[in-house]
């Protein structure tokens, strides 16, 4: 149990991050008081340009900028870097497939062990879909 209490502890300090910028929670993602986290909505026509998103993505790509998602991870220059989250920009190209990305929102440390990201429980399976495809669809920067 000492070798999994770090984990436990980054886990509880990327909840309690997220939740004090006014981003997601477990237990309410994106309904934090507007203007503690910058909302990148109006980002995703950029993203898309520069990516080519297909128009299939972009339905993810608004619910990535508006739940809190860039509080800890940075998306094609917009975000923060809080607790060292990887960028997403290109997290497609690893091709870790739908189905993967649907279970690590839904329960990050359960999809990936000792991941610190708090669980996205609440989003309903429309929501965690489009995130997935647009996740899927992020290949980096053209």
């Amino acid at each position: 149990m000492i070798a999994l209490g770090g984990v436990v502890v980054i886990s509880g300090i990327a909840a309690a991050v997220v939740a004090l910028a006014g981003g997601a929670s477990s237990d309410n993602p994106g309904t934090g008081p507007v203007g503690r986290f910058r909302v990148v909505e109006d980002d995703v026509p950029r993203w898309s340009r520069q990516e080519h998103l297909p128009p299939a993505a972009l339905a993810g790509a608004k619910v990535f900028a508006t739940i809190g998602c860039t509080v800890c991870h940075t998306y094609a220059g917009s975000g923060t870097t809080s607790l060292n989250a990887p960028d997403l920009t290109a997290i497609g190209s690893r091709h870790l497939g739908l189905q993967f990305q649907i279970d690590h929102l839904r329960c990050p440390s359960c999809a990936k062990p000792g991941s610190p990201m708090p669980p996205y429980r609440t989003l309903g399976s429309t929501q965690l879909h489009q995130l997935a495809v647009f996740l899927e669809d992020s290949r980096g920067l053209r």
